[in-house]
């Protein structure tokens, strides 16, 4: 355990910027802080504290080892809460990653809820529009929107992602509103650069089978980083841009309100962006998944249920 000590020593001094802080959350005092410090770092053979006379901040090494520290202190936590027999009691921090537009639009209102059922779990939300490394990261749990989860961890199904074609009504009004597929190549059309032939759209019919059209661009949005920027597709459509692919998660709302509306509603827009028509919570793999994991997992079941609710009594 002597490792372990001394991991969580040094976590305590990055969160607490100095020696004296992380002897007084330890209870214990600065030499000692110090002491285990200098060790870990001997024991790892690299430097992990920037040291000044008016600050402590981690170097790079240091910031990858405390990131590290906090997973295995947590995993330690409820290792220990199990042994004394509290397994259905999520506590400690939960650190969920997912894409800006799921965060803002969807999962923030349901976040109060959750931390009000679950007290004791601190609730570390991450945006990021780009692929997550759960392992590299240390995040708990991601939210990943996609048709197909990465293999070698465990997914599990939370709801279907449903895509559909929009523009604000005074873009219609002014522009035209399509009546057939082959009719977007003459609007104005926002979409994402990064995706592979950005430029044709397609789109499939329960009994027409599948078109597709070539678009002629308004907006381009590109970035090699960015995995789903929905929100700012949303953002522009709404400005009366010009007609959007977009997930009803991040429009349904305005469908409702009749600030968007649907275009071609019997054509499902497929393939490029609308490929990931699933979202699921990804972990990694473990016999036990820890409370705090099964808590949220549960809680997002019941929440989505069989439609999920960005999809119900929604307007076409």
């Amino acid at each position: 355990m002597g490792r372990l000590e001394d991991l969580q020593a040094f976590a305590r001094v990055v969160d607490a910027r100095g020696f004296s802080g992380a002897a007084r959350l330890l209870g214990t005092t600065k030499s000692a802080v110090s002491k285990q410090v200098v060790r870990l770092e001997d024991q790892l053979g690299t430097r992990l504290l920037h040291r000044t006379t008016r600050s402590v901040s981690p170097t790079a090494e240091g910031r990858a080892v405390y990131e590290r520290a906090l997973r295995l202190l947590e995993d330690a936590r409820a290792l220990d809460a199990e042994l004394a027999g509290r397994r259905d009691e999520p506590s400690g921090v939960l650190r969920l990653s997912t894409s800006t537009a799921f965060g803002n639009l969807q999962f923030t209102a349901l976040a109060a809820e959750f931390c009000a059922r679950h007290p004791q779990l601190q609730l570390v939300l991450g945006l990021n529009d780009r692929y997550v490394d759960l392992a590299e990261e240390g995040f708990d749990v991601v939210l990943r929107l996609t048709h197909k989860p990465s293999e070698g961890l465990v997914a599990r199904r939370l709801a279907a992602v449903r895509f559909v074609l929009c523009a604000a009504p005074a873009y219609l009004a002014t522009h035209g509103e399509p009546q057939a597929v082959a009719d977007i190549a003459a609007h104005r059309c926002l979409r994402f650069g990064y995706l592979q032939s950005p430029d044709r759209w397609r789109f499939r019919h329960a009994e027409l089978g599948e078109a597709e059209v070539e678009t002629r661009g308004a907006l381009r949005f590109e970035s090699g980083l960015t995995a789903n920027s929905s929100e700012s597709l949303r953002v522009a459509a709404l400005a009366g841009m010009g007609l959007a692919v977009l997930p009803t998660y991040a429009v349904g709302a305005d469908l409702r309100a009749g600030r968007l509306k649907a275009v071609l509603p019997d054509w499902q827009p497929v393939g490029g962006l609308a490929d990931a028509d699933t979202l699921y919570a990804v972990y990694l793999p473990s016999r036990h998944p820890a409370p705090k994991v099964r808590a949220l997992i549960d809680f997002l079941l019941e929440k989505m249920g069989d439609v999920p609710p960005w999809d119900r009594d929604e307007v076409a």
